[in-house]
């Protein structure tokens, strides 16, 4: 296991972020703080009141927190890529993107899950189990560790990929099998 800054675009297999994707999810709050931020503004040049300053500031940075989300989603680059000796997952990064590349004897396992969340919603995501080794390494990486624990409690997985298309997850899996070694087991949860 090795850190990457950046996943390549060039190989094999390339799962890309979709963008419009990370816009639907977070545009109805930019718009609301957006809104909130206008009719704070207009609070503090009608009253002069500091209370209006302080909302107006929050739902400004609540704004520019919002849009550093979307960029980290859809401009950091592919959510996963894949050759014939590794696997290259995107691990997080808020204001920079951390990715992992992995060599294929690292990975014991490919799952395909379908996640079942509050209200009937779903999520479909590509998990990656690891060896002991992979493991205790992407534990040791600061940068990393955090949001390695938190899939691993919430998803069984240090590593996962979530796609709303569910095709997109399809065809990766699909590709991953051809590129893995034999020794790599691949499922699909439900």
């Amino acid at each position: 296991m090795q850190g990457a800054a950046r996943i390549p675009d060039d190989t094999k297999l390339v799962v890309p972020a979709e963008s419009r994707h990370a816009l639907r999810e977070h545009g109805t709050t930019i718009a609301t703080f957006v809104a909130t931020t206008v009719v704070a503004g207009l609070g503090v040049a009608t009253t002069g009141s500091v209370v209006w300053l302080v909302l107006g500031s929050l739902c400004l940075g609540g704004v520019v927190l919002e849009l550093m989300l979307v960029r980290a989603q859809a401009a950091f680059g592919p959510l996963l890529a894949a050759d014939d000796d590794h696997v290259w997952v995107r691990a997080g990064g808020f204001t920079s993107p951390r990715s992992v590349r992995l060599d294929w004897p690292e990975i014991t396992g490919v799952t395909l899950h379908l996640w079942h969340g509050r209200r009937g919603t779903t999520a479909r995501y590509l998990s990656f189990d690891l060896t002991d080794e992979a493991t205790a390494a992407l534990a040791a990486d600061p940068r990393l560790a955090t949001r390695a624990r938190r899939l691993t409690s919430t998803f069984g997985s240090p590593l996962a990929v979530a796609e709303q298309k569910a095709r997109v997850l399809d065809d990766a899996l699909r590709s991953l099998r051809e590129l893995a070694p034999e020794h790599v087991r691949f499922t699909r949860k439900t």
